[in-house]
């Protein structure tokens, strides 16, 4: 007699895979979602990939996050292949892949002849292969959706929410302007414009690290390039007003980074106060580091959906701040394996964290939570705790989000035993709380039991 039931899955009857060099961000995702993500054996030993399905997933929901994008894309896609070919053989019930860069996304349509559109060739061989869906992140061009068949579920999600919502809370801005810096990136920044305007209409911090700053709603601007008569040069042209005010680039891709360089210079010469750029994906190929180095913006955002790596003493360091991409995938695998979806704002989607600036064995031990996939505020604060201790150790910002300076870093001697034990004290303060809850005490040094609880 009662309404239309509802199935919802248990963790338990979802398999999460990490290809080649996933298995952080995995290790996160399943985090979250109280899911034990499981790494293929992979050996590369003539050349060619040897690999082994790590579990039984025999009638199981199977998910299989890659990370395709860098310099070994060709090669992590050939490994891709592979994983959902060994599925298929050992009978999955269902295929997806995860994929928080969309390889090829720049090349979906035909600028010259005798051209292939990459971006629809990619979206077939994965049909072909045996994949049942695609989950993806901010998509360089929308029409990529178009070009998988009924049959694959296609969803992209943004992490344009979560850039905001760190900027709102974290770097006090003063008189926002979201500026898109050509005009394919309008939807984009409008996205994000959105976001932010509805956090400032709300009042809403979202964090207890840092207290919102009220202050004028945001405004939109887009810069435009003209080339001016007579002139080779191409000028960008800015429609809208930065003048004394903070201007947010936002883009979906950071590649060579020449187009922030270009647009923080333009933004600054207009009267900008200060400069931000935001995005999704960081390639961050050739010269790109030090380019954005000596360029005038103050701070970059990226996401860890493509993986990479900055040298310790890399002056970059200082403007970088990486937010993980986790909690948006997540929360997406969530709603497509019918688990009950983890609140976005129980998840730190906005804290700068990455495996590109952990290994391994940090990024998993970070990534645990709770098998209800819900984080509880004791659960949070020690995780925070351990961040902070590992941000400390290897450079990377806490509340601020920075990498520290040469000046902190050059000053480190006496102050790491202080530190070290004013960390150890609060972790060892937050054991005895959990342990309240949670059962018998646990060494501090044990994170994986902390976070598992």
């Amino acid at each position: 007699g009662g309404g239309p039931h509802t199935y919802m899955a248990e963790p338990s009857d979802i398999v999460l895979i990490a290809a080649t060099g996933a298995e952080s961000l995995t290790d996160e995702i399943g985090g979250i979602l109280g899911i034990p993500p499981a790494a293929i054996d992979a050996e590369d030993a003539d050349g060619e990939t040897h690999l082994r399905l790590p579990c039984n997933v025999r009638l199981r929901d199977t998910y299989v996050v890659a990370c395709l994008g860098g310099a070994g894309v060709n090669r992590f896609f050939v490994e891709l292949s592979l994983i959902v070919s060994g599925l298929r053989r050992a009978s999955a019930a269902r295929i997806t892949a995860v994929l928080p860069y969309y390889a090829y996304g720049r090349q979906a349509r035909k600028h010259t002849s005798r051209v292939p559109i990459s971006a629809a060739d990619v979206a077939s061989l994965l049909e072909e292969m045996g994949v049942d869906g695609v989950l993806t992140l901010d998509l360089h061009k929308e029409e990529i959706a178009g070009f998988f068949s009924p049959r694959c579920h296609f969803a992209s999600a943004s992490c344009q929410p979560a850039a905001a919502r760190y900027l709102h809370t974290q770097r006090q801005l003063r008189r926002p302007v979201v500026v898109a810096p050509h005009a394919s990136g309008v939807t984009l920044a409008k996205a994000f414009f959105d976001s932010l305007a509805e956090l400032h209409a709300s009042g809403d911090g979202g964090s207890r690290f840092a207290s919102p700053r009220a202050g004028a709603a945001p405004t939109l601007a887009m810069l435009l390039p003209h080339k001016a008569s007579g002139s080779e040069r191409r000028h960008l042209e800015l429609i809208g007003e930065v003048r004394g005010q903070d201007a947010i680039i936002v883009d979906d891709i950071i590649d060579s980074g020449k187009t922030i360089a270009r647009c923080s210079e333009a933004l600054l010469e207009a009267g900008a106060a200060r400069v931000f750029a935001v995005a999704t994906h960081g390639i961050f190929s050739e010269e790109s580091l030090r380019i954005i180095a000596v360029s005038d913006v103050t701070t970059v955002v990226v996401t860890n959906s493509v993986p990479f790596s900055v040298p310790r003493d890399h002056p970059v360091r200082r403007k970088l701040v990486v937010l993980s991409a986790a909690p948006v995938l997540a929360h997406q695998v969530a709603k497509l394996a019918r688990l009950p979806p983890p609140s976005l704002d129980q998840m730190a989607a906005t804290f700068p964290m990455t495996g590109s600036f952990f290994d391994q064995r940090r990024s998993r031990q970070l990534g645990r939570s709770s098998s209800s996939g819900v984080v509880s505020p004791l659960r949070e604060r020690a995780q925070a705790l351990h961040l902070r201790a590992y941000q400390e150790e290897i450079g990377v910002g806490g509340a601020e989000g920075n990498i520290s300076d040469e000046a902190e870093m050059g000053s480190e001697g006496s102050r790491d035993a202080d530190r070290d034990a004013d960390l150890h004290a609060d972790l060892e303060a937050c054991m005895v709380d959990l342990a309240s809850c949670s059962g018998p005490p646990r060494s501090a040094h044990d994170l994986a039991s902390l976070s598992s609880g």
